[in-house]
């Protein structure tokens, strides 16, 4: 099988695109300055990158080393999206009062920006699959070069999400951080009920339903 160029950009687009990593970087730096933000966007970037491109080249043989199951995967990054949705609804005053003295560390552009939100269990499962149907070095260095120009395009997408900001005040970021974990929790239980359909835990309909 040969891999198409505009099959492999729809699908990492829709599963590892801007958007949601995106919404959650404007409410975790609504306070910060630009050159904190530039930095945690290019961190972001450069991590999903690097984890991304290594499971182009070893997914396949890092899933089997560590015989994790593609089901696994995808119940993992479920499981740890949700324990960070649940501390957004939960524990946001909490965070906040503590931002106030420190700030919110560069660390979230590792998690949960670049993993799970940008590097998502869905396109890492993507990746590997292309990797794993056809392993010509032609169509790697493709799907290689796709995940960089979406990562730039991710990039120059995270510095210019803060204009956002200018339409809301800290009233409504506060309600918007609220609302952004409520439906990362969903994205996290959709990705686990995913997990379970693909083992025949759950019929197909519950998880597309």
């Amino acid at each position: 099988m040969t891999l198409k160029f505009i099959d492999v950009f729809m699908i990492l687009f829709i599963t590892m695109g801007p958007l949601k990593p995106a919404i959650v970087y404007v409410t975790l730096t609504a306070k910060s300055d630009a050159a904190f933000r530039r930095k945690v966007a290019l961190r972001t970037a450069i991590t999903a990158s690097i984890v991304a491109i290594l499971f182009v080249v070893a997914g396949e043989f890092l899933l089997s080393a560590f015989h994790v199951s593609i089901p696994a995967l995808k119940m993992a990054g479920g499981l740890i999206l949700l324990l960070y949705a649940l501390e957004m609804i939960i524990g946001g005053d909490k965070k906040e009062d503590s931002s106030i003295d420190s700030g919110p560390s560069t660390n979230i552009s590792i998690y949960p920006l670049a993993l799970p939100l940008m590097a998502t269990p869905q396109g890492l499962v993507a990746v590997t699959t292309f990797a794993a149907a056809d392993p010509n070095m032609s169509d790697t260095l493709m799907v290689v070069g796709t995940i960089l120009g979406l990562m730039a395009f991710n990039f120059v997408f995270l510095l210019g999400a803060h204009k956002i900001l200018k339409l809301i005040g800290p009233a409504a970021l506060k309600v918007v951080s609220v609302v952004v974990g409520l439906l990362l929790a969903a994205l996290a239980i959709q990705l686990m009920i995913w997990g379970m359909t693909d083992l025949g835990v759950l019929e197909e309909f519950v998880a597309t339903g």
